[in-house]
């Protein structure tokens, strides 16, 4: 395993479970793998010890290859070779949809 980032989405507290809960991402050779995380413990727990708690687990899960709760995206490399005109209609459409267009 090769991880060279890792990204955490927000951490919340579930009282019903009495677990932290977050995504924690991992981006190894050249892709991003998510992994639900749901961490028991008080809800006094130091974010620091929470934060890398999550992480750990992540990092267990992927590196043992557990697929069954995960998500998997390529990294999007070869969208810069795309002509100008693609760029300039993806765009445009972004603004219609955004309501920015005139």
């Amino acid at each position: 395993m090769t991880t060279t980032k890792t990204r955490i989405s927000t951490i919340r507290y579930n009282p019903a479970d009495r677990a932290f809960e977050a995504s924690v991402t991992l981006y190894d050779r050249g892709e991003a793998f998510t992994y639900p995380i749901s961490l028991r413990g008080p809800i006094t727990m130091d974010y620091t010890d929470v934060s890398a708690a999550v992480v750990d687990m992540a990092r267990r899960r992927h590196t043992r290859d557990d697929t069954a709760m995960r998500a998997r995206r390529p990294d999007m490399h070869g969208f810069e070779n795309l002509p100008a005109i693609v760029h300039q209609a993806t765009n445009a459409l972004w603004d219609r949809l955004l309501r920015r267009a005139a």
